[in-house]
């Protein structure tokens, strides 16, 4: 979301006729909403880890002749 939509929706919220606990409410849920979507987002390192050890492997499988990869084009094109 771009700044002036984060502006016209503190706008928005500031015309609304919200009480202290209202607004304390609102906070607290959306802090949570950010805190939940940090840590989905994240990878631990245990996960690093195995990613990269997996990646090791494959690559020495390549190296020995035991695993094939695609074209480059074909990868690009992909992305």
């Amino acid at each position: 979301m771009n700044a002036a939509a984060m502006n016209n929706i503190l706008t928005f919220l500031q015309g609304l006729s919200m009480t202290a606990s209202n607004k304390r409410w609102l906070a607290e849920h959306l802090i949570e909403a950010a805190n939940t979507q940090k840590k989905e987002s994240v990878m631990s390192d245990n996960e690093v880890k195995n990613g990269l050890k997996k990646a090791f492997i494959q690559l020495n499988e390549v190296k020995k002749g035991k695993r094939k990869t695609r074209d480059v084009k074909e990868l690009l094109n992909e992305l």
